[in-house]
């Protein structure tokens, strides 16, 4: 008895031991449930009903993070789109990993990326907009003439964290086209980003370009913003341009957020010119949310778009769809919403 019990003492022991000097791991659940009742107007019709990801997109994914010594570490990110209205997955209807599915090693060098993110070239659309891209009130510079939004088979390079406020991102994406296609480089893409970020100033800059099946179809895509937080108010600009050979779309926001409280105002007003014809608009955007929590946000947001002859763009919401509008029409919609983090 008393061996057995000396026998298990040094495997206690060694098993301590092991725990003590292993590598640390962690996973964590996380998400986003947005939901919202909405009414979308055209010309001539309108829609009304639940749509979601108003304020933010609706989500679910896993992440985490494995520490393998020597300052080198593992992480992994997985995450779905949900369309909280019906329970759906964001691939027709199914659930996927379709936001992001990446796998990182990080270390002093930075940090490499692999598998599908977000595009270098449309973050800075979604960082310094007031409505993050979402709801009705949204900036539709990420949806002008082709670019991508999220990239598949994507290799980043991101510039390590200490640089003084300094942070840069290389990305290289494959199409992945036979050798002997006759559009080799169909789905290619690439994007470099670098910014600035300390104290109250943020700016960033992006420029990439996605291949298509000819040199006609070839998407470039450059943008710039910032923003300067005074506390009270954090006004912000972004200037975006998509280009194909017959195509180029140039976009210039204005927008501000300002907390009051518990509470936060948000408002943006953007311009939208095609070259070389009128087929240009203009969106404002004004927006409310009231948080009841850190984790939880009652909101409501107004749109309103006012296209030239001949231009015919709509709000559009995910969940419920656009109402649609005729050439040189209006479009407007509102909602209200509650939006929780998990």
């Amino acid at each position: 008895m008393k061996k057995s019990l000396i026998v298990l003492a040094a495997l206690a022991a060694a098993t301590g031991a092991s725990a003590q000097t292993a590598p640390s791991s962690s996973v964590t659940l996380f998400g986003t449930i947005d939901v919202g009742l909405a009414r979308v107007t055209g010309d001539t019709l309108s829609r009304t009903g639940l749509s979601t990801s108003g304020a933010n997109i609706s989500r679910i994914g896993f992440r985490g993070t494995e520490d393998l010594g020597g300052g080198l570490a593992a992480g992994f990110w997985l995450e779905g789109g949900l369309d909280v209205n019906t329970g759906a997955g964001k691939t027709s209807g199914a659930f996927s990993f379709n936001r992001r599915a990446t796998v990182s090693l990080l270390g002093n060098f930075g940090e490499v990326r692999v598998g599908r993110d977000d595009s270098a070239t449309f973050l800075n659309t979604l960082i310094f907009d007031p409505f993050l891209t979402n709801g009705v009130g949204g900036t539709g510079t990420f949806v002008m003439n082709g670019a991508p939004i999220q990239i598949s088979n994507a290799v980043s390079y991101f510039l390590p964290a200490n640089l003084g406020g300094f942070y840069g991102q290389a990305q290289v994406a494959f199409g992945g086209q036979a050798s002997n296609s006759t559009t080799p480089n169909l789905g290619d893409y690439r994007g470099l980003r670098g910014g600035y970020r300390q104290g109250p100033v943020h700016v960033a800059l992006a420029t990439g370009k996605l291949k298509g099946a000819s040199a006609a179809a070839d998407v470039t895509a450059n943008n710039i913003a910032g923003w300067y937080d005074f506390g009270v108010v954090k006004p912000s600009f972004i200037w975006a341009s998509e280009k194909t050979a017959t195509t180029k779309i140039t976009a210039f926001q204005l927008g501000a957020s300002a907390p009051i409280g518990a509470s936060e105002l948000r408002a943006s007003v953007g311009r939208y010119d095609t070259a070389g014809n009128n087929a240009d608009w203009t969106k404002v955007s004004l927006g409310y949310g009231y948080n009841l929590s850190k984790r939880t946000q009652l909101y409501t947001s107004y749109g309103h778009i006012s296209n030239k002859a001949g231009a015919q763009r709509a709000i559009n919401i995910q969940g419920l769809g656009a109402a649609g509008t005729s050439l040189g029409g209006t479009s407007s919609g509102y909602e209200v919403g509650m939006r929780h983090f998990f």
